[in-house]
């Protein structure tokens, strides 16, 4: 009987190490938002777990606080899982995780996915200093600003961000700057800003109107660097601004952004 046992034993802990070992070789699993992690408010969101052809089950997990909650799971469609959230609020903003069930076990967490949840408040406006348009070699500052006092902000070029900083507060509302100094072509592209605060970091602002920056290059004809519709746009050829002119542009710019949004509020 004793040495029954300990035969029994023996395959017990040789099949429970066995799926461990299986378990710890498990692909790990990624999780990607279909259309981009940043989703704007009331719009539906598809989730996509990647794990293995094996997957007889997956699970997509929230932070909530100092834990993970189970949000919903859903069968396998070959080596992925599809979570779908239809009309996403604010409460759907978060940080993700996803697993598998295997035959051998669970497998590891995927690496989190930010969930940003925009357009719950209202757009900030942007802006660039000393203009939109700037000779390659000089500097330009974007002004990401706002009648909400935010805290933080966020820079996107292309559909891609670029950075996040802090949004410094005034009697008026809350200005972040982004600075670029020496700028070259790769620098052109369509820019646009978000706010929101440190507190809520997946519940953002609507964008702002996108702002198009033009480098033009010394040397080369300006028609090359225009568009078809330049607007009221200067081009800078003199040396940069210096921090007290820059300070003066700054006031101006933000009263006149001021001023404007009140007479649109009063217009309404």
């Amino acid at each position: 009987m004793t040495h029954t046992l300990s035969v029994l034993l023996c395959l017990g802990l040789c099949l429970g190490q066995r799926m461990r070992a299986e378990a710890d070789t498990l692909p790990r699993p990624s999780l990607r938002a279909e259309n981009g992690s940043l989703v704007p408010l009331g719009r539906s969101v598809i989730l996509r777990c990647q794990g293995s052809v094996e997957a007889d089950d997956y699970i997509l997990e929230k932070d909530h606080g100092s834990r993970r909650i189970q949000i919903m799971d859903a069968k396998p469609s070959g080596i992925e899982g599809e979570f779908h959230i239809p009309g996403v609020t604010a409460k759907h903003a978060g940080t993700y995780y996803c697993s598998y069930l295997h035959s051998s076990g669970w497998s590891e967490h995927s690496d989190p996915l930010e969930l940003v949840v925009t357009g719950v408040y209202d757009p900030s406006s942007l802006s660039a200093l000393p203009s939109s348009m700037v000779a390659s070699g000089h500097n330009v500052t974007f002004l990401c600003q706002s009648q909400r006092w935010y805290d933080r902000s966020a820079l996107y070029k292309n559909g891609e961000q670029i950075t996040q900083g802090r949004a410094q507060h005034h009697l008026r509302g809350s200005l972040a700057n982004f600075s670029i100094p020496a700028v070259n072509s790769t620098h052109r592209g369509t820019y646009r800003c978000y706010n929101f605060y440190s507190y809520f970091p997946y519940v953002w602002s609507a964008p702002s109107s996108p702002l198009v920056l033009w480098v033009t290059v010394p040397g080369t004809s300006k028609d090359d660097h225009l568009p078809q519709n330049p607007g009221n746009l200067q081009v800078l050829t003199s040396s940069p601004p210096t921090q007290t002119g820059a300070r003066r542009r700054v006031r101006r710019i933000t009263e006149s952004s001021y001023l404007t949004s009140g007479q649109a509020r009063r217009g309404h």
